[in-house]
């Protein structure tokens, strides 16, 4: 679970260590960095390019994925399988490619205890997607253990587990639970769909008109609610769901008791929060709304598609440019900033058609 960062945190501060070791920063799938104080408002028009290196390419049907950091690396999905490349130079470590015959898709990852968890389908085949989930050590890229998932669309690492859950083309659904340390299975819940995020260890997901929270490490249930809830990101603190419910509209769940604390137009896909505001892709535009109520804060026109909504330093990256979080105003000067970034540690890693580049602050 991810800490806020104290408010009198100067601008000017050191950056913390390089981290974003889930796909949305951390377990609740919020895409906000609250440790970032090197690139904010006031910086990141000066960013300048660190490094840059072309991605692996192949004959395959796989797709580039976004990075995420830990350990000093920066791991990406490639055409080939997942490449680790230093976070401060961009030399390439190690590599793991696709095994056997399995292409993978676009891979699930995330790091916990010196591992890179690693969850994917074989993108040759909708009816057989022989889903693979492995662990990597961070520094060596070995094999430390696999397991074979009935199915894998979300992928949640936290509290020690690795929750993998999906639903089949014939619309079956199952989520099963393994310790990430050797890859033991915890538990299974058949017929359940978890939404692809944690709130401080807690899921939640649904079938045949309920949903049921469960303890991520335990599969212990801790509540029911006659209504459909699949969450999609949760605030830092890990107090509420945000996510897709009835009538296809997005909803604020209280993480405690299920309780709806507001609901309002639209779905929940491709959302970010940092605790105030909650930040969500609408097309060639971005909305804010108030993370307590619901309502809309501003609304931004974008000069291209958003895309997944990212939040780091007072700083809102969509569509290809900056934007400040407060009020939605676009920041001019830095380098065009499409495809996915995290930001982290004073550096902003970008990938985007093939190529992994490193931005930092001049001077």
């Amino acid at each position: 679970m991810a800490l806020l960062l104290a408010a009198g945190t100067p601008a000017g501060a050191a950056p913390a260590p390089a981290l974003w070791d889930h796909v949305g920063y951390d377990a609740e799938d919020s895409w906000f960095n609250p440790r970032e104080t090197a690139i904010t408002t006031s910086t990141v028009r000066r960013l300048v390019r660190k490094w840059s290196v072309r991605l692996r390419s192949a004959e395959t049907c796989s797709s580039f994925s976004g990075p995420i950091v830990a350990g000093g690396r920066v791991f990406v999905g490639d055409l080939a399988g997942i490449t680790a490349y230093d976070a401060a130079t961009g030399a390439r470590r190690w590599s793991h490619d696709w095994g056997g015959s399995t292409e993978g898709g676009t891979p699930r990852m995330a790091v916990a205890d010196g591992l890179l968890v690693v969850g994917y389908n074989d993108c040759t085949s909708v009816s057989d997607p022989n889903p693979v989930l492995l662990a990597l050590d961070v520094r060596t890229g070995l094999r430390r253990w696999s397991a074979d998932p009935p199915l894998i669309g979300a992928m949640i690492v936290d509290k020690g587990a690795v929750l993998v859950s999906g639903t089949d083309v014939s619309g079956d659904s199952g989520t099963v639970a393994y310790r990430v340390r050797d890859g033991r299975e915890l538990w299974r819940a058949p017929g359940r769909r978890i939404g692809g995020t944690s709130a401080n260890g807690t899921v939640a997901g649904f079938v045949a008109g309920d949903s049921k929270a469960y303890d991520i490490a335990t599969g212990t249930v801790r509540w029911t609610v006659k209504r459909h809830l699949l969450p999609d990101a949760a605030t830092p603190a890990g107090d509420v769901f945000y996510g897709t419910g009835d009538k296809e509209r997005l909803v604020a769940v209280d993480v405690k008791n299920g309780v709806v604390r507001w609901t309002a137009p639209g779905p929940s896909e491709l959302i970010a929060t940092d605790g105030t505001r909650l930040y969500r892709s609408d097309g060639e535009a971005i909305v804010a709304l108030d993370a307590r109520t619901g309502k809309q804060v501003w609304r931004r026109n974008l000069p291209a598609y958003g895309g997944q909504p990212v939040v780091a330093g007072g700083v809102v990256y969509a569509g290809g440019i900056a934007l400040d979080a407060s009020n939605g105003t676009a920041i001019t000067g830095p380098p065009p900033l499409g495809g996915d970034l995290v930001v982290t540690g004073g550096v902003l890693y970008q990938s985007h058609e093939g190529t992994l580049t490193a931005y930092t602050v001049r001077g």
